[in-house]
């Protein structure tokens, strides 16, 4: 026989590290304490996965599907979701898969897409390699690295840049020695005629 039941609080089992999770049928009426409780269930999913759901709130709960027919236990949960943390998923397509976390905001995911697969957290934090477009990009708190076809490699932050790609590219002010700059480059002949190269300095 199999239930759907609401989630609850979850742990770790003492012994054998496994997920536990508080499993209680829908509510008869308006009377919680009459819904049928399964206690500290075991949950059975994917065997390289382990999610804990997070326990009800004001916004709702998550639900599984409760198994009353395994021998030596009262029942055990054999699948779940949480319509909470569903919109992380964004638009998931056909034919790609997503593994993300439960917890309110945590939005953190990973997606498996065509020739593409993506790590994210929040909307400011992401690595994404793109086989597509040969392109291997990490992007995060307005700092930016990048491996491509087209681009070589490029370091950048703000309005700085470094490239390599058939050559060594320095964009933005450049400091030799330091990261205070105290005196220019000069370039050209040496004495009164050299003149500063344009944004290159000696730093401290």
């Amino acid at each position: 026989m199999r239930d759907l039941v609401d989630l609850g609080s979850s742990k770790l089992d003492e012994r054998t590290n496994t997920l536990l999770v508080q499993a209680k049928s829908a509510p008869i009426g308006t009377n919680d304490d009459e819904a049928p409780s399964f206690g500290d269930t075991p949950v059975f999913g994917v065997g390289c996965v382990t999610a804990r759901p997070w326990p009800k709130d004001e916004r709702g709960t998550a639900q599984g599907i409760v198994d009353e027919g395994l021998p030596g236990m009262n029942g055990a949960v054999t699948s779940w979701r949480d319509t909470r943390c569903s919109s992380v998923v964004a638009e998931l397509g056909p034919g790609e898969s997503c593994f993300h976390s439960t917890g309110p905001d945590f939005d953190s995911r990973f997606f498996c897409k065509e020739q593409l697969a993506a790590m994210i957290v929040g909307d400011d934090c992401a690595m994404v390699m793109d086989r597509e477009n040969k392109k291997f990009t990490i992007s995060c708190f307005g700092c930016h690295f990048e491996m491509s076809e087209a681009n070589g490699i490029v370091l950048a932050q703000g309005g700085v840049m470094i490239q390599l790609k058939d050559l060594v590219s320095l964009m933005g002010q450049v400091v030799l020695g330091g990261r205070v700059p105290v005196q220019p480059v000069l370039m050209g002949p040496s004495g009164a005629a050299g003149v500063p190269a344009p944004g290159v300095f000696i730093g401290s």
